[in-house]
């Protein structure tokens, strides 16, 4: 059995929540995230079996009547995405190198996440979903210099071009602005 994910980003509140309601109750998934969003949008994560949120994911989309902004589904997740959105990360010992990436849409960013994450030897240190940053995703990594270029290039590569709002990295960063910018460290 495989964990995977899967969202469905809605540009109706009211609409969010009603296909969210059939969809958990079609299939056996955990709601991971699950509210409305900025500006005037609605998410929804859920995660399992992968056949179960699949089946989850379509049926949302099937009923969703024009309203849905995007969508996906990320069959084996890596797994420090879930631990990321109920806020737990991985410890970290020491900081010097980062990358930020900042999308327009949530769903898009969790896809790059999964593939920089995936791609490089690298940590997420930070996620942030669209609450109070205009419906934005913005996911920051550690590693070492080459590990972070590498993942945040192949990150890119799962987006438009319309998508990445910015992507950097940025070597040797001060441990002020990690205690800060993380709250830990």
């Amino acid at each position: 059995m495989n964990k995977s994910i899967g969202s469905i980003e809605f540009r109706s509140i009211a609409k969010g929540i009603e296909v969210s309601n059939e969809m958990v109750k079609k299939s056996y998934v955990d709601i991971l995230y699950l509210k409305s969003i900025c500006p005037g949008k609605f998410i929804i994560i859920i995660s399992g079996d992968t056949g179960e949120v699949n089946t989850a994911i379509e049926y949302g989309l099937s009923i969703s009547q024009g309203f849905v902004v995007d969508s996906f589904v990320i069959n084996s997740v890596h797994e420090s995405i879930i631990g990321a959105l109920k806020n737990k990360y991985e410890p970290i010992n020491e900081v010097n190198c980062i990358g930020v990436m900042e999308t327009s849409k949530v769903c898009a960013g969790l896809k790059a996440l999964d593939k920089t994450l995936k791609s490089s030897d690298t940590t997420i240190i930070k996620l942030q979903l669209s609450f109070a940053i205009g419906g934005k995703l913005v996911y920051i990594v550690c590693g070492s210099l080459s590990s972070v270029n590498y993942g945040i290039d192949e990150g890119k590569k799962e987006l438009k071009d319309k998508d990445v709002i910015q992507a950097l990295v940025m070597p040797h960063v001060d441990e002020k602005i990690i205690k800060h910018l993380i709250g830990r460290g």
